[in-house]
């Protein structure tokens, strides 16, 4: 009846829930459309925006380095390139002090360098300029015309994004006396990259040809590391398809949107990123907003639900959990029977099968016990011997193998007592078979009482018994042997009313790798035994191992 009020419950959970979810996934799967093309369209303009900033800020420097190539002073010191080296030298120098003067009021310029028409340097700015190649041949339209002639990367010697552009020195005759080289700093063009009034939301990054970020729209992420590079991978699928998204790791190990142009002059690729999350942000608000709807929907229909099953199950149940108490053993179940439908007839035979059920109970509660209490006697005198009460010879030889087993993982040694009552076959014969068997009786007890809890004592057969002294040596065997010896001196036999004076012969061993079996063990401890009969009885004798003799 459980199952049935569950299948109504997850009826009505499925009709609601199944069309709920099929409407939301398309209605989801639409707007992921939306804000993928909406965050393409924004990333391209912002793009396209950063490429036109950067282009105009690069024809502001070739400018910059154009005005500055037809200065006087330029053309002058070039053009006296046949003077005398004196008078050459001290060119050169007014060169320098003029380019020195020029860069202090030029923030954006970094190095200004004038080479001669063979690449050697005239004069620079600072004191150790970088050796640039000059342009072999000029085009016709150089005196407009800037070159490229490193190509924007990022300089560690200034910490900074740089360009180095190149400007023909032309003679008043519009011949080429050299060339003024202008190494520009492009953190001026970091501010343009992104219109924070106009552009949309996200971020521009500035890529050398070698993949390296030099500029970036949020200048902490270069600052931090300016060494920062994109996955080759990425950079790789983001230039091969220009304009076109892609989804990957950003410069926080954070996920984004971002998409790349790739310009050959200079050759720099832009690339216009944006949060994952900032764009999903309003997405997963809606989607979270429709899981609660749907979680309200679904607590209100299994409500409804519930109540109906409750119902229609109750009845039913009360009989369930009432046979489930007599499963478990408890027959003290008596049901109210208030219907008078098939319900009720049924609550009806179920109380009279109750009945029944107590009846035979206690039948079988009386011959089970009966029953455990012989199995237990049974099981008693599988492993004891019935007239002392010892483990018999069944159970000592399995005592011993398990002993042996553990003896051969861990060597550690135990100790066995072969114990024999002297001349126990003439005080049976004197004093009575009842007397002797009382003697051995009381010497078991006195055994029993002589060792500890964890060590074994059996009778091996007639007046002897054997003794297993667990994880002990023979020395600790020869205490055991003395204690069981002075306990058995004198024994009070209610059979005849008086004391017996008891000895015994004990055999002493210890456990050695020979004993390969039982039958070796009891071999060697029957010989210990022998060997005290043989020395006079009333004593112990024992065989001391082999590594504490050769020791």
């Amino acid at each position: 009846m459980k199952s049935i009020k569950n299948k109504i419950i997850v009826f009505s959970i499925l009709a609601t829930l199944i069309p709920s979810l099929g409407l939301g996934i398309l209605s989801f799967e639409q707007n992921e459309t939306m804000i993928s093309e909406n965050v393409t369209r924004e990333l391209r303009a912002l793009a396209n925006h950063a490429s036109r900033e950067l282009d105009l800020w690069t024809k502001d420097q070739i400018y910059i380095a154009r005005e500055l190539s037809t200065s006087k002073i330029l053309i002058e010191g070039l053009s006296q390139a046949s003077l005398p080296q004196s008078n050459k030298f001290i060119s050169n120098k007014v060169l320098e002090h003029y380019l020195k003067s020029v860069h202090k009021k030029l923030e954006t310029v970094l190095e200004l360098t004038v080479i001669d028409t063979e690449g050697m340097i005239v004069a620079s700015n600072i004191d150790t300029p970088a050796h640039i190649e000059s342009q072999p041949n000029w085009p016709e339209n150089a005196s407009i015309q800037g070159n490229v002639v490193v190509p924007p990367h990022w300089n560690s010697t200034y910490s900074t994004a740089t360009l180095s552009i190149s400007v023909p020195v032309l003679s008043v005759d519009d011949f080429i006396l050299g060339a003024l080289i202008v190494t520009f700093d492009m953190d001026n063009v970091q501010s343009s990259l992104k219109d924070p009034l106009k552009s949309p939301p996200g971020e521009v990054l500035l890529l050398d040809k070698d993949g390296s970020i030099m500029l970036a729209s949020d200048k902490s992420a270069v600052d931090t590391n300016p060494e920062i590079t994109i996955e080759p991978a990425i950079l790789q699928r983001l230039q091969e398809t220009p304009g076109e998204f892609e989804i990957f790791r950003g410069l926080a190990q954070g996920k984004i949107f971002g998409l790349a142009y790739t310009s050959e002059k200079p050759p720099i690729t832009i690339i216009a990123s944006r949060s994952y999350k900032s764009i999903y942000a309003a997405w997963k608000q809606q989607r979270n907003l429709f899981i609660a709807l749907i979680s309200v929907i679904l607590l209100v229909v299994t409500t409804i639900a519930f109540r109906m099953g409750h119902a229609i199950v109750v009845p039913l149940q009360r009989l369930i959990n009432a046979t489930e108490r007599i499963v478990k053993g408890d027959l003290n179940v008596a049901l109210t029977n208030t219907q008078r439908n098939e319900l009720g007839q049924l609550t009806f035979m179920f109380n009279q099968m109750t009945d029944k059920l107590r009846q035979n109970q206690a039948e079988i509660i009386a011959a089970t016990t009966a029953m455990q209490q012989k199995n237990k006697l049974l099981e008693t005198l599988s492993i004891t011997d019935s007239l002392t009460g010892l483990y018999n010879r069944n159970k000592l030889n399995a005592i011993i193998t398990d002993q042996l087993a553990r003896y051969a993982r861990n060597r550690r040694p135990f100790a066995v007592l072969m114990i024999d009552v002297d001349y126990f076959k003439t005080l049976n014969d004197s004093l009575g078979h009842v007397a002797g068997d009382e003697i051995l009786v009381s010497v078991s007890k006195k055994i029993s009482q002589s060792i500890r809890t964890v060590d074994f004592a059996a009778r091996y057969g007639g007046d002897e018994f054997i003794v297993i002294l667990t994880e002990s040596t023979v020395d600790e065997a020869i205490k055991t042997a003395e204690r069981i010896r002075s306990q058995v001196i004198n024994i009070h036999c209610n059979t005849i009313n008086e004391s017996v004076k008891v000895t015994l012969s004990i055999g002493i061993i210890q456990s050695e790798p020979e004993d390969t079996s039982l039958t070796l063990l009891l071999s060697r401890v029957d010989s210990a035994l022998y060997e005290a009969k043989h020395a006079g009885r009333n004593q112990a004798y024992c065989v001391q191992p082999k590594l504490s003799v050769s020791s």
